[in-house]
């Protein structure tokens, strides 16, 4: 009698697969073709491959989510994994974008000293002072979210999920259904961010805390939700899709709010 290697669970000589795992029976020693396939086939797999994933929040947003919640599991890219892979993708880009800041800073902060340290009066160079610092205040505020921008993500997932289940609170899904649903459409904006947005940004020479880039996300983050709340609640009417809009608005304004609220509050006593 056989037993399987990864659960021990016995094994017959003509089993190829484990009935209480479903790993192969039949195990070479792992070398450097099994390590790569698997790492390819994880990331492409025809039926819930990343890539896959992907093609199907931008073409049919909120549909992988629906399914995923009413039990098609096997078939799609799991929530989590997706939200943690988009968050270390975040880290990287967030230290790119954070360099890029500090030497906008830096060059900004020489010119406005070289052009006004000579010919300004003492209340003008005290002003002077007061813009450099508050200057290197936002830098800082913005080296802070770019460093801690995972954990920030990670505490929007359940702060927002919470909020939009209570807006939803008569609707079909319950708190962890929303957090799944939450996963897979914060992700896939924080991706939109950090490969779109971010790059864009820096090619322009504009920060990425600039108030119009900042302003172009949330609008593009409205519209999404708005897409992906609609087919994931399944109200296909107009008062559904005026509902999901509405709960998108007004998750958005929400999370400014936090945000400005913490950003003034580091600025005025911080």
């Amino acid at each position: 009698m056989l037993n399987c290697l990864n659960c021990n669970a016995p094994l017959t000589t003509t089993q190829k697969f484990c009935g209480e795992c479903g790993q192969k029976t039949a195990l070479k020693r792992v070398n450097l073709h099994d390590v790569f396939h698997d790492a390819i086939h994880y990331f492409t797999h025809a039926d819930k491959g990343i890539f896959t994933l992907l093609k199907s929040l931008i073409i049919q947003p909120g549909l992988v989510a629906k399914e995923y919640v009413e039990g098609k599991r096997k078939k799609h890219f799991p929530p989590l994994n997706f939200f943690l892979i988009v968050a270390a993708v975040y880290i990287v880009m967030g230290g790119i974008t954070s360099k890029y800041s500090n030497t906008t800073l830096q060059r900004n902060t020489r010119e406005n000293s070289y052009t006004s340290a000579p010919k300004t009066s003492m209340p003008d160079n005290f002003q002077q002072a007061e813009s450099i610092k508050r200057m290197e205040k936002m830098a800082n505020m913005g080296r802070f979210f770019s460093k801690y921008s995972n954990y920030v993500a990670m505490l929007a997932a359940p702060l927002i999920s919470f909020l939009i289940w209570l807006l939803y609170l008569r609707g079909r899904y319950n708190y962890t259904e929303h957090l799944v649903a939450n996963l897979y459409l914060i992700g896939f904006t924080n991706l939109f961010r950090c490969l779109i947005v971010a790059p864009i940004a820096i090619f322009l020479s504009i920060r990425s805390e600039n108030r119009n880039v900042q302003l172009a996300f949330v609008l593009f983050e409205v519209v999404y939700r708005t897409l992906f709340y609609y087919r994931f609640m399944g109200e296909y009417n107009w008062a559904g899709k005026a509902k999901a809009f509405l709960v998108s608005a007004g998750t958005a304004i929400f999370w400014s709010a936090l945000i400005g609220t913490i950003f003034y509050v580091y600025m005025r006593w911080g």
